[in-house]
Order: structure tokens, then sequence, then C-alpha cells
């Protein structure tokens, strides 16, 4: 079997998950009537951010070690973006399409409920890109706050 078909197989995968998950928990939010959720851990960074200060709870890792990790992090994130670029046409494609086939199996009144599921989503995906480009979605571990913190 070609190892693309595999890949993007794998892809397809992942993104119908990642689009279900998005989905439940954007529901679920809005019948708890909990707060919103904090947009600054669905990004790299935060994530990358997350997982330092976990790990250095768990292993008590001095200052280098952390930095250490963090280079280590960010280098397979950019090696991952690579990678996803030549795969991430068909896997948005793909998506769009599992929306729509997702969206003709619901009842009209679903399907209204299911849009406005989606615009809020891109809603909450637009202000983590304003975010992102103003600087503020990726905290630095070594800021006062970050390390008073852990």
């Amino acid at each position: 079997m070609n190892p693309w078909k595999v890949i993007l197989a794998t892809m397809v995968i992942f993104g119908t998950g990642v689009l279900t998950g998005a989905l439940v928990v954007d529901y679920s939010v809005k019948v708890s009537n909990s707060r919103p959720q904090r947009v600054g851990f669905a990004s790299p960074g935060g994530m990358r951010l997350e997982f330092l200060r976990r790990t250095q709870r768990e292993l008590d890792l001095t200052q280098e070690q952390r930095d250490q990790i963090d280079k280590v992090l960010k280098q397979s994130q950019e090696r991952t973006r690579k990678i996803m670029e030549p795969v991430s046409p068909l896997l948005h494609q793909e998506l769009q399409r599992a929306k729509a086939e997702f969206r003709g199996v619901l009842t009209p009144a679903q399907q209204d409920r299911f849009d406005e599921l989606l615009k809020q989503q891109q809603q909450q995906q637009q202000r983590f890109k304003e975010r992102r480009s103003s600087g503020r979605a990726e905290p630095s571990l070594t800021n006062a706050t970050a390390t008073n913190s852990i």
C-alpha cells in the first residue's frame, strides 16, 4: 500500500476526531453553562508551556533543562508543520466533506444548531489567530508570571 495513503488516512481520521471533539466540547460547555474555554492553551505554544510546567513539577527540572526542552519542542513543531504542509489542503477538503455529510444526517433544527456551532468555532479560531498575531497566544516560560506559577 502506498505510504502516502496511510498518512492521508491517518490525517483524515485525526482531523475528523478533532472536529468531533471540538463540537462535543462546545456543546457541553453551552449545556453546562460553565465559563468559556480558555483559548490560550489551544495553541502549540500554550500546550508546550503547560507541558513544561507539568514536567518541571514532576521532574524538578533546572532552568537550563527547561530551556533545552522548550527548544526541542519548538523544533519538533516546526518539523511537524513542514510535514503537514503537503497534506493540509487535502485534509481541509476532507474535513469540509465530513462536515457536509455530518450535516446531511441531521434534522433541519439540528442543522441550524450545527451551523451555529460551526460559526462559534470559526469565531473562536479567529480570536485565537488575532491573539497569536498580537503575540499573546504563546507566553514565554521565562516571564515572571509563568515562573511564579510553576
